[in-house]
């Protein structure tokens, strides 16, 4: 019963209504077709002959679309509405309403929950073309699962299993889903509610896979920070999300993580909360461990729907104008069930992902665990000892890595004597891979191969070469697009580039996003007309389907899979009194793949080193992971005639 329900107490948007309208209105009970009474015939050839044109009811499209009941009544009545003439139909309206109606079944509207303006403002940013949806609604590709559905079929189906192991830590499917409720229990005593996004800066934890279930549980929303960023970085971003909660680590000599948040906590208008992975936790901030331990384990009265917001991550845009990205429960799953059969994964799987939880390459990771079952094996820093040492003591089956991981281990010396027999399958993603790389890596498995996937924060896992291909294959391509997805090549002529012509990389898919939140600009750049996304990659497309990234046409430099775009960390070094201009463009390296090269015109007869850019910019709470590592001081500064930089002519500038 949804009359006089204001649509912020049942979560919808217009936007919702255009994504979801057709396919509820099509397939609905009251609008369904009959031939003649089966029913009080008693015909039971008849009635299920005729089953498909009876329409599903409104619970049952709440399941298959991944909405709740009450949003699913009120599109409906909505679609019907602009549908139909109301006036010719207004007794079925009101008929039955007295009889049907139970006083202990109804909650006043008054007394309903509301959702506040900036958990429907992240509603609104999943506008997806209604035809699209209709399909992936229609065809399967979505449907109702989220993460707690998954944590709950693998702790009734399996509770003994272990879900998360590492560093001497076990923890089984069971105690994962109480430890994880217990926090979602008490993150809702503190006033979180459905639609709030809870800020993480964690790295490959129990602790995080706690916070990340347990966000989940109650329909708020988890949007990532990654390790490396000091308040330079992380106030924009929390600022931009409107976060409502933070949870960071406790404090250590080389970063004082509670102190920062308490800090942006005061410029923040919306930030309330600061939850800490300790046992204790300083004046203004809450443990996280005790909120884990004392809270209640009780099942989530309101969990979340499929076609609620779940992950908010920011890609590499400035600062200034911050490209976040939103995803619901059926982009962010829908590619991890069509990805799983080419893994084969099973529930007697070792999932080891090198990549931080904090990317959207690692959160994929967990999902696509969660989905078979299997167990997550945590590494909370990486260094090459460390990753070989936990390969050789754990035994995982599966492996998730960058090319610098397998380069870093490379350079010490270690894949070569290393025991990598327990590995069956090895995923190299995040950053273009040097062939030598990935044949290295695959001759070091003795029961297993190695495959490459590409993949982006707006739509997850991509392309995908089979473990079962050729090794050139496997080795020197991406191979082919993930099923379901589709994939084209536009010249710079804005046509389709044919075989083994570059071109930039689009690509539409069920888990492409619907578009970056509060950024009209970002969006138009971003999609085509008829719906591709432009990825900003340059591709080339070889005569069997295979693909292989060649470049990028953004500005954007990529450094072992961290993604650096340079334009806020010039801003910066502009500002340096010695300096007339500035700009940064990749350089070649053979452990990152790129590295950052600084390019400088002084000022009159200044000087300056390198290492006072890196002080001025730690003097400026730039993150270390953007300083660049290579300078070049030059006269003059390429440019065009609108007085841009062209980077392309650095190198002989």
């Amino acid at each position: 019963m949804t009359r006089g329900l204001k649509r912020s107490q049942t979560g919808i948007s217009e936007e919702m209504i255009q994504t979801y309208g057709d396919a509820i209105f099509d397939i609905s009970h009251n609008i369904q077709v009959r031939r003649g009474d089966p029913v009080r015939e008693l015909n039971w050839d008849d009635i299920e002959k005729q089953r498909p044109g009876t329409g599903m009811s409104d619970a049952e499209l709440a399941h298959r679309f991944g909405l709740t009941h009450d949003q699913v009544t009120y599109i409906r009545t909505i679609m019907e509405r602009r549908r139909f003439k109301r006036e010719s139909y207004h007794r079925l309206y009101d008929l039955g309403g007295g009889k049907r109606f139970r006083a202990e079944r109804f909650t006043p509207h008054e007394e309903r929950f509301e959702f506040s303006q900036n958990a429907i403002a992240l509603r609104k940013a999943l506008d997806f073309d209604p035809r699209v949806a209709t399909q992936y609604l229609q065809d399967g590709s979505w449907n109702g699962d989220t993460v707690p559905t998954w944590l709950n079929k693998w702790a009734d189906k399996t509770p003994d299993a272990v879900a998360v192991c590492g560093s001497g830590t076990k923890i089984t499917y069971v105690e994962q889903r109480e430890r994880s409720l217990r926090l979602a229990n008490s993150l809702l005593a503190l006033g979180i509610r459905k639609g709030d996004v809870v800020a993480v800066q964690l790295p490959n934890t129990p602790d995080f896979l706690t916070s990340y279930f347990a966000i989940t549980m109650i329909g708020a929303v988890i949007s990532t920070m990654h390790m490396p960023y000091r308040v330079g970085e992380l106030e924009p971003l929390i600022d931009y999300a409107n976060a409502r909660a933070v949870i960071c680590s406790e404090a250590s000599e080389k970063y004082n993580a509670p102190e920062v948040m308490m800090e942006l906590c005061e410029r923040i208008d919306n930030l309330d909360n600061i939850l800490v992975a300790s046992g204790s936790a300083p004046s203004g901030t809450v443990s996280l461990h005790k909120l884990t331990s004392n809270g209640s384990a009780d099942e989530i009265k309101e969990p979340p729907v499929a076609s609620d917001p779940a992950v908010l991550c920011f890609t590499s845009g400035t600062s200034t104008s911050p490209k976040a990205v939103i995803h619901n429960y059926q982009t962010l799953l829908a590619n991890n069930r069509i990805a799983g059969p080419i893994y084969n994964l099973t529930e007697t799987d070792k999932v080891l992902g090198g990549p931080p939880f904090t990317h959207a390459f690692g959160i994929c990771v967990i999902n696509l665990t969660l989905m078979a079952g299997a167990s997550s094996l945590l590494m909370p820093t990486f260094t090459p000892p460390s990753l070989i040492r936990l390969i050789e003591a754990e035994k995982p089956t599966i492996l998730f890595v960058a090319p610098a991981h397998v380069a870093a281990c490379h350079k010490e010396g270690l894949i070569e004597k290393s025991d990598l027999s327990s590995v069956r399958a090895a995923t190299i993603s995040g950053a273009v891979c040097a062939p030598e790389i990935a044949y290295l890596l695959d001759d070091a498995l003795p029961n297993g191969t190695i495959g490459q996937m590409w993949g982006m924060t707006e739509c997850f896992m991509g392309l995908h070469t089979p473990f079962n291909s050729p090794a050139d294959i496997r080795c020197e391509t991406l191979g082919q697009t993930t099923p379901t997805f589709e994939a084209r090549l536009i010249s710079d002529e804005g046509s389709v580039a044919t075989s083994d012509e570059e071109g930039e990389l689009e690509i539409r898919g069920c888990s492409v996003f619907a578009g970056y939140l509060n950024n009209d600009d970002a969006n138009r750049a971003a999609f085509t007309g008829d719906g591709w996304f432009r990825t900003g990659d340059l591709a080339k497309r070889d005569d069997n389907g295979n693909y292989r990234i060649t470049g990028r046409t953004k500005d954007v430099i990529n450094r072992g899979g961290i993604k650096i775009n340079p334009t806020d960390v010039e801003a910066v070094i502009d500002k340096h009194p010695a300096v007339f201009m500035s700009a940064i463009a990749p350089v070649k390296d053979k452990t990152y793949g790129e590295k950052c090269c600084v390019y400088i015109q002084l000022d009159n007869d200044s000087n300056i080193t390198l290492k006072e850019i890196c002080d001025w910019l730690e003097e400026n709470n730039v993150t270390k992971m953007k300083w660049p590592e290579q300078l070049e001081i030059v006269k003059h500064m390429p440019m065009t005639p609108t007085r841009k930089v062209i980077k392309s002519s650095l190198g002989s500038a």
